[in-house]
């Protein structure tokens, strides 16, 4: 298949920041909900015939992870190569009986950074990464776990809203280095061994499809990660509408204001989070501090109302996409491993739109008015639990979490409201809407 040309200019911006090409001929599928991403992993595993390489963050026993864990014994027991590779605290709730059964079948299975180690500098540095290579052609990934939590059809308590993609295509070697990275490192330490064995061939990845792919492996590295710089690049270059889907919006100082600014210039901003099903109570209250700054902005905030909402999806201009495991909080941008695909295809973005506009029909919109009346125990459970939350967020972090001291020049002393801007300087300074990257061919939009 001959390569496709550059869609948007947007995409040449993203490998310029990067330093990641972008790769034609993949074929995207969208897959919503674990009634979706079950089955097809499974698919995937039973039509292995040489490789399985499997990397996940969120284990735990069940129901499902007992699927799993049989289809992986199934396919090793059959002379198949088969590799897990399991965060140690994001794994830690898998059962010894279902470890034991997959080495007994011949899978190799090792924990990325036990705990505890004698190297307190890692522990707070986990790979967040779900990834799972079939044949070296085929992949998956996205914010599902393996637990009874994930199945279903997103629509009940106990049955959590996310989003997978399957990928074929050249980008599978990128999925495919999420893997491995990781892998070697841990191998090395614990197991002894070499990256490659027979049955790593490493195989051409010819086109099959029409989806341009950037694959992004952020590291756990103190400092703001590729994903970081990834979403500041889009929300800069966005000219109608940005969605966000996350579990929560604990954003960093930084990024608040570019949603902010991004807002502000006339962009419709919309995030969706989780409502009142939540895992980590504690997580989302530190989150909700910062409701009020994005709804003074212009941002609509949404709250997924029928279960807890763990997707990691952002939409631009109906036109390109990023689906992954990256949350909008200072952990994922800064402390874990992600893994992130940036897809150049409006047909895929539609899909996503598409289920953004579903949850959008289940979901509570906070409005200003309300949002202000909130009782007054809300408001102090915010504040604590964002004071006790700061250092654990921060930590690792090199401090990078909070606000940092900036220089303010002679003109910025005495702004000005932007015209046409709906507001004034906001309270921490920033009521500046900062500069938008015109992508060629775009007029910026009129203020609203």
């Amino acid at each position: 298949m001959s390569l496709a040309p550059d869609r948007t200019p947007r995409r040449r911006i993203l490998e310029s920041f990067l330093g990641v090409p972008f790769t034609d001929g993949n074929q995207v599928d969208v897959l919503r909900n674990g009634e979706e991403m079950f089955p097809a992993l499974l698919e995937g595993i039973a039509a292995s015939t040489r490789s399985i390489d499997l990397l996940w963050f969120a284990w735990r026993s069940g129901a499902v992870d007992g699927r799993l864990t049989d289809a992986l014994a199934s396919r090793a027991a059959a002379g198949v190569q088969v590799r897990v590779l399991l965060d140690a605290y994001g794994g830690r709730r898998i059962s010894s009986d279902r470890l034991s059964s997959l080495r007994r079948a011949g899978c190799h299975v090792l924990s990325y950074r036990p705990l505890p180690s004698a190297r307190p500098t890692v522990w707070n540095l986990r790979t967040h990464r779900r990834v799972l290579v079939c044949d070296e052609a085929l992949a998956f990934t996205g914010g599902t776990g393996i637990a009874d939590e994930w199945d279903g059809d997103g629509h009940h308590p106990g049955s959590w809203r996310d989003t997978g993609v399957r990928v074929a295509g050249p980008a599978v070697a990128g999925l495919r280095a999420a893997f491995a990275g990781p892998w070697f490192q841990t191998q090395a330490r614990w197991a002894g061994g070499t990256p490659l064995t027979p049955a790593d061939r490493c195989p051409p990845l010819c086109g099959e499809g029409t989806s341009a792919v950037q694959v992004l492996r952020s590291s756990s590295a103190p400092g703001w990660n590729d994903a970081a710089l990834a979403v500041a690049a889009l929300l800069q270059t966005a000219s109608t509408r940005v969605r966000a889907c996350t579990p929560y919006a604990r954003l960093p100082h930084w990024l608040l204001t570019l949603v902010a600014d991004t807002a502000r210039r006339g962009v419709t901003v919309q995030l969706l989070v989780s409502g009142p099903h939540v895992d980590r109570p504690s997580v989302h209250l530190q989150a909700e501090r910062q409701f009020q700054q994005l709804l003074d902005a212009g941002v609509e905030i949404w709250r997924y109302q029928p279960s807890l909402m763990h997707g990691k999806v952002l939409t631009v201009d109906r036109q390109l996409s990023m689906v992954g495991t990256t949350n909008l909080d200072v952990r994922s941008l800064t402390l874990n491993e992600q893994v992130c695909l940036l897809v150049d295809d409006p047909s895929v973005t539609a899909v996503l739109d598409s289920d953004f506009d579903e949850d959008l029909r289940a979901s509570e919109r906070v409005t200003d008015a309300g949002w202000k009346i909130r009782p007054v125990r809300r408001r102090v459970l915010e504040m604590a639990a964002d004071a006790l939350g700061r250092p654990l967020r921060g930590w690792g972090g090199a401090g990078l979490a909070g606000p940092r001291p900036h220089l303010v020049r002679s003109e910025d002393k005495h702004p000005s409201p932007q015209r046409g801007s709906r507001h004034g300087p906001s309270e921490e300074g920033h009521g500046r809407a900062g500069p938008r990257i015109t992508v060629a061919g775009e007029h910026p939009p009129s203020a609203p």
